[in-house]
């Protein structure tokens, strides 16, 4: 699903303006990303849990070329579902 599909989503079910539901669905993800990054880790019960990984340094060959470089340590952001999605018929 899109942010758009989201968006036009949330209009219908809760019969609000597009623009309504664009700012909602917008400020709930800038408020879930902020509290990641603030916090290290955000659990939303019933869905799963996203925290920040940390990637260390490695070194890594341009298998073109064969050259060696180093990428410094780095960090990502890091998903666990929960067991919601293992009782899914999909098989998650």
């Amino acid at each position: 699903m899109r942010k758009a599909q989201l968006i036009n989503s949330l209009r219908k079910e809760f019969k609000i303006s597009k623009e309504e539901a664009r700012r909602f669905v917008e400020c709930f993800f800038e408020e879930l990303v902020g509290l990641v990054v603030e916090k290290g880790r955000v659990e939303l019960r019933g869905f799963g849990v996203f925290r920040i990984k940390r990637l260390s340094g490695r070194f890594i060959k341009n298998p073109k070329t064969g050259i060696e470089s180093y990428v410094d340590e780095r960090y990502t952001i890091g998903f666990k579902p929960s067991k919601v999605f293992s009782k899914n018929e999909k098989g998650f």
